[in-house]
């Protein structure tokens, strides 16, 4: 007799990662208990291999996959492959699941028959024992039952959602644009924006069970031009991909809107290139209603005015200059957007 499909495969790429592994799978442990969840890491080229890092912690997966490095995005479409659950969720090697998440979230999506649920998000220092982690609530993201608001305008950390396998597998086989390595650094949004235009039920599990782990190794986020550089790459991708038609006409609005709000928030004296793309996909994605940019003030003038010129007025009152964020030369950030196809 076949053995029954499990509940939930957590997907875990990772890429040379060492002893703060241990408090991601130790929040699987205690999340997993009572549950039926297999564990997926997929080794993404780890030099020692990642074998030696869970042997060293004494923990054992479901299986794991090993891989030549191909970066995140190809990591996890390897676990989407090979997972045999009916949901799955995808699991950062630093970051953690409160003790709650999965069976919330499972459960609320059997009441609702939504495709995906989220939960709010949390951080934590990974220093000291695992079972004592102070963990702080951040503010409580939007709650949306829509696909489209929800991947575009939401678009939670990579480990909030949990899909039906099924929904991202089609999602993925019938993807808009392809897969590339310039999407690494946001491999999730690669996923939620050829997800964004296909219908999907989302229900939102209240409470920071999606717990963001900060510590002082290298990750992602330490370089936010990079995230910028990747962003919009995939933001362009889908401008030149998906279809200008009624099926797609809400997300390729609310992509527009959010790439307004992106050149909106850029610190002063960064990359002009870099700024009139976002404009640039805002003008071919619409729509141009002020009333979709902004709050108030910010509308008010935007109808006197236009939005570009009071983008241009709001970012020279509230935008930071560039020195008090910067994490790369000029040089270095121009050799990551001259790897971009045009837009």
């Amino acid at each position: 007799m076949t053995a029954p499909a499990p509940a939930l495969s957590i997907v875990i790429p990772v890429f040379n990662r060492g002893e703060i592994l241990r408090y991601t799978l130790a929040s699987v442990d205690r999340a997993a208990a009572g549950l039926a969840v297999e564990t997926i890491v997929v080794d993404d080229g780890s030099n020692p291999p990642t074998a030696a890092t869970l042997d060293r912690l004494g923990w054992r997966p479901s299986r794991l996959l090993v891989q030549p490095n191909r970066g995140l995005l190809f990591a996890r479409l390897a676990g989407l492959e090979a997972a045999t659950g009916r949901r799955i969720l995808f699991l950062d090697s630093d970051d953690l699941v409160g003790p709650e998440k999965l069976v919330r979230q499972l459960a609320a999506m059997d009441a609702t028959g939504a495709e995906v649920s989220y939960s709010d998000t949390a951080r934590c220092e990974l220093a000291g024992p695992p079972a004592d982690l102070a963990i702080v609530a951040d503010a409580p993201l939007a709650d949306t039952r829509e696909g489209a608001a929800f991947f575009i305008t939401v678009q939670p950390a990579p480990h909030g959602p949990i899909f039906d396998t099924a929904y991202l597998r089609s999602a993925v086989a019938r993807a808009f644009f392809p897969p590339s390595p310039l999407y690494n650094p946001v491999a999730e949004i690669w996923f939620y924006q050829n997800a964004a235009p296909r219908p999907a039920r989302v229900v939102k599990v209240p409470g920071p069970h999606t717990i963001i782990g900060c510590h002082p190794g290298p990750r992602l986020t330490n370089h936010w031009e990079r995230l910028g550089a990747a962003s919009l790459a995939v933001m362009e991708a889908f401008a030149r991909s998906v279809p200008d038609d009624a099926e797609s006409a809400r997300a390729r609005a609310l992509l527009g809107a959010k790439a307004f709000a992106a050149w909106r928030s850029l610190p002063r004296g960064f990359a002009p290139e870099f700024g009139e793309r976002l404009l640039q996909l805002w003008r071919r994605l619409g729509p141009r209603d002020p009333a979709t940019l902004g709050g108030r003030s910010f509308q008010a003038v935007a109808r006197a005015v236009g939005p570009e010129r009071a983008g241009a007025w709001f970012r020279r009152w509230q935008a930071r200059p560039y020195a008090e964020s910067r994490t790369m030369s000029d040089g270095e950030f121009a050799e990551l957007l001259g790897r971009l196809p045009p837009p």
